[in-house]
């Protein structure tokens, strides 16, 4: 019996491996010893506050003298921070044998501050030549008017010869809708308008020019006169807006629409467009102007009017279209397919869908009609 004990016990001691060692605290330092994380109690991360950006504001202006430049540069001062701009304080600086002024301001502002807005300055033009040339501002008129009807701030308007004929242009303000964003920067543009023979006239007009932006609610910085390439002067207007990092995203655009009537002879064209226009007003897209365009040997007519756009995912939605529906019948006479388009146009304007054009096309023994019809953004139209 002890003769097969100290058997197994030289079978277990032979089955310790060669490398085994005795345990001991002093074998193990604390590099070897595996860590336990450590609770630790619950809250924010901690945040590194970023740092703030500080620009200099300067400018072509100079003086004569030192004393001449202080006050120049409390001015601007004043106006920046009527802007929505924070300022730090300015120097007056050496500009060659004269003086000018540097400021220190924030070049950001938060997204809830109301000042300075976000808007772009935006040219209109149909592209039309006027006859004779008085006719080019008579329609330049009536385009302003349409502009302010539908609540855009005209900051300028002109008319230009092209031979015996003439064009017009207005320029106008809309909003840049940006991206939601904390903050958003500060951008000085420049807006150059007016057409004047001497330097005088044209300083004379710059507090009229101030005013158009300040009653539009955007803050205008300075006017000075400056000259144009063809030797006269212009007013040339500095303001300040917000911008974002993206493009202009501009709150409105202008859509054409081709009427589908045709007429022999252009003024026939025009007035029809014209007529044309409380159509576009009613149907809830601000008309802006109608100009006569050749339809093979015939004319017809063409209307711009102004759609909302809206910014999604990347993708722009207009806030309204001119959309179009054939009819599936035909009709032997014209005058049947003519009442059965003033019917079908009565349809679409009870359904809130406003016929802004239409026509009678075929003949003899097959006529047909289409109409034209506002379509606002989310509305079911109907199934053609």
């Amino acid at each position: 019996m002890l003769k097969n004990t100290a058997a197994a016990l030289s079978f277990f001691v032979l089955a310790v491996p060669a490398s085994a060692q005795t345990f001991s605290l002093n074998s193990y330092d604390a590099g070897t010893i595996p860590g336990t994380p450590a609770a630790r109690p619950h809250g924010p991360a901690p945040v590194t506050p970023p740092g703030v950006t500080i620009a200099n504001y300067t400018t072509d202006e100079t003086f004569t003298f030192e004393n001449q430049a202080k006050p120049a540069m409390d001015a601007r001062i004043a106006a920046l921070q009527a802007a929505g701009i924070t300022t730090l304080g300015g120097r007056v600086v050496p500009s060659g044998n004269d003086y000018s002024f540097v400021i220190d301001y924030i070049p950001t502002v938060k997204a809830g501050a109301a000042l300075p807005p976000a808007v772009l300055v935006e040219t209109y033009s149909n592209g039309a030549s006027y006859w004779p040339s008085q006719s080019a501002a008579d329609a330049l008129n009536d385009c302003a008017a349409n502009f302010r009807a539908a609540r855009l701030p005209v900051i300028g308007s002109r008319t230009e010869d092209s031979g015996a004929n003439g064009t017009f242009s207005v320029d106008y303000l809309a909003n840049d809708v940006l991206f939601r964003a904390p903050q958003y920067d500060v951008k000085f543009r420049t807006y150059t308008g007016g057409k004047f023979t001497f330097e005088s006239d044209a300083k004379q007009n710059i507090p009229a020019y101030l005013a158009l932006f300040r009653q539009a609610g955007v803050p205008a910085i300075r006017g000075e006169a400056v000259p144009r390439p063809d030797g006269n002067y212009a007013v040339r207007v500095e303001y300040a807006v917000k911008a974002g990092n993206e493009g202009p995203r501009p709150q409105y655009s202008v859509v054409r629409y081709d009427g589908r009537a045709t007429f022999p002879f252009e003024k026939d064209a025009l007035a029809a467009g014209k007529t044309a226009l409380p159509l576009f007003a009613n149907a809830g897209v601000p008309p802006l102007s109608a100009v006569s365009r050749p339809a093979g040997n015939d004319y017809s007519y063409s209307v711009d009017f102004l759609v909302q756009n809206f910014y999604q995912h990347g993708a722009v939605v207009p806030s309204a279209a001119v959309e179009t529906y054939q009819a599936q019948e035909t009709f032997t006479f014209d005058q049947d397919a003519k009442k059965a388009l003033a019917d079908k146009t009565a349809a679409f304007n009870a359904a809130g869908l406003p016929v802004v054009g239409s026509d009678v096309t075929g003949q003899l023994g097959s006529f047909t009609y289409v109409l034209d019809y506002v379509a606002k953004a989310g509305q079911n139209a109907p199934v053609r």
